[in-house]
């Protein structure tokens, strides 16, 4: 049985967090898109029937399985199978800012999500990284860089390619933004590095950290933005 502890201290956080945002879910049709080493599909799969698809078989090597569910190896493609309206919540985490066709995955999300269902959408925040460049790391160049509208890089991902907010709803007006929240505001310019592993301290930044995520002015410089969509008619 995996525990949540064993993830390093800045993931534990990061999906301790994310969790809170969504919520309990019970008795629902789940897909996780990009769904990575399947810590997410597996907390899910405990009372729910959940669909993970995941392009990387070297991240499905190490991939979590205490709870049963139907892992995929394959990308936007494999959605053709499934009918419209199939799924009652869609996770999309942290993917697709390392796809060019943004638009052509968030259109078929839309299509097998149930109408009123809801889609879970985790990206990167080019102000965040931004703070995080110019405070925790020091390197000016790189915010500079970030400010003239350069891409970022993760170590292994490759290429952020940043896009906003609201160019999900245009990409398909189907739909509609109900949540919006900052994720990891404070953490990635806390210069203590050797507090992080603390867990009495992580307990009290999580509680900062959530108490600030729907404030328009730190949400607006968190390192994640997670927004929450609604599918509706045209």
């Amino acid at each position: 049985m995996h525990r949540i502890i064993e993830m390093p201290a800045w993931e534990r956080l990061f999906k301790r967090i994310v969790w809170a945002q969504i919520g309990d879910l019970k008795g629902l049709s789940i897909l996780d898109f990009g769904s990575g080493e399947g810590i997410t599909a597996d907390r899910y799969a405990e009372n729910n029937s959940v669909t993970a698809v995941e392009p990387s078989e070297e991240m499905l090597s190490t991939a979590w399985k205490d709870h049963e569910y139907k892992q995929i190896i394959g990308d936007v493609f494999v959605l053709s199978e499934y009918a419209d309206h199939t799924f009652d919540f869609i996770i999309c985490h942290n993917v697709l800012e390392y796809i060019d066709d943004k638009q052509r995955i968030v259109n078929e999300l839309a299509r097998v999500l149930k109408q009123g269902g809801r889609l879970s959408i985790v990206k990167h925040n080019r102000a965040g990284r931004v703070m995080q460049m110019a405070v925790l790391l020091d390197d000016i160049e790189k915010a500079n860089a970030l400010l003239d509208g350069k891409n970022s890089t993760a170590s292994k991902f490759g290429s952020i390619r940043y896009y906003e907010d609201q160019d999900i709803s245009e990409w398909d007006k189907r739909l509609k933004l109900v949540d919006s929240y900052g994720i990891r505001t404070f953490w990635d310019l806390q210069q203590k590095q050797e507090k992080h592993d603390q867990e009495e301290w992580q307990e009290r930044m999580i509680q900062l950290e959530m108490r600030v995520s729907q404030m328009d002015d730190y949400r607006r410089i968190a390192f994640f933005h997670h927004l929450i969509f609604t599918k509706e008619e045209v």
